[in-house]
């Protein structure tokens, strides 16, 4: 969020347990509208390809919100 605040262009990812902490945060830092991208829970122990295919799912949500 620092970043974004700077001007650039940038995406918060989390799963669904962190989605309150993010917008704790994001008020904290003066991004209160920000939209993260909310992924399936958890990442912990899951394989590489378990990682991408997140990821892979996520990807369309990503590019909408960095070129919005």
């Amino acid at each position: 969020m620092n970043l974004e605040n700077r001007g650039i262009p940038t995406v918060v990812v989390c799963t669904g347990p962190f989605i309150d902490s993010a917008h704790l945060h994001a008020r904290m830092l003066g991004r209160e509208g920000f939209q993260p991208i909310v992924i399936q829970h958890p990442l912990g122990g899951l394989k590489p390809d378990g990682v991408m295919q997140r990821a892979s799912d996520a990807e369309s949500q990503i590019v909408a919100a960095l070129t919005r």
